[in-house]
């Protein structure tokens, strides 16, 4: 029987057409209004928040944590940042797409990785021989995704809000 998210009494509480769709074992709404186009070009011309805990989500660890992402996705790795995001697929040895998805990188040999399929055994399948731990994290962890052009903006307005909210909390330095 499907949960709700983390964040379901608030999505639900936003919920004016009462059309809910099970995603991963969990409740989700599938639309807010009685038409979609508000969503349509909330997320095409401005911003969007979008509740995606239902996503499969996969932590990476290990001495050959980084040799293991490169050795599956189809972008180097080494050129992303500590606490970057990518988005990039995830293939098979002759190419074939097998998935989409998220990496974050959080620290040298440690990722958080998302995915719409399962994929703990296809990744534990091409890490062998590599000294690296993964484990499914998926339902210890919810995840809100901000989309659309007008996202980084969003974004930059509530560090400027929660820079001067919590002022002696944050330094001038991490809102660049």
């Amino acid at each position: 029987m499907p949960v709700g998210t983390a964040f379901h009494e608030r999505t639900m509480a936003l919920c004016e057409s009462l059309n809910y769709r099970e995603w991963s074992g969990y409740y989700t709404v599938g639309v807010y209004e009685m038409h979609h186009e508000h969503e349509y070009n909330a997320i095409r011309n401005s911003a969007a928040l979008i509740d995606i805990s239902p996503l499969f989500k996969y932590r990476v660890t290990g001495r050959d944590a980084t040799k293991f992402v490169n050795r599956v996705i189809s972008r180097d790795i080494q050129k992303v940042s500590v606490d970057q995001v990518i988005y990039c697929c995830w293939c098979d040895p002759d190419g074939k797409v097998i998935d989409d998805g998220t990496i974050t990188r959080l620290g040298e040999n440690d990722y958080r990785w998302t995915a719409a399929d399962p994929s703990l055994r296809w990744f534990r399948q091409n890490s062998l021989g590599l000294d690296v731990k993964i484990d499914d994290i998926s339902e210890q962890t919810a995840a809100l995704a901000l989309q659309g052009p007008l996202a980084g903006v969003v974004v930059h307005c509530n560090k400027i809000h929660l820079a001067l909210k919590f002022r002696h909390h944050i330094s001038s330095a991490s809102l660049s």
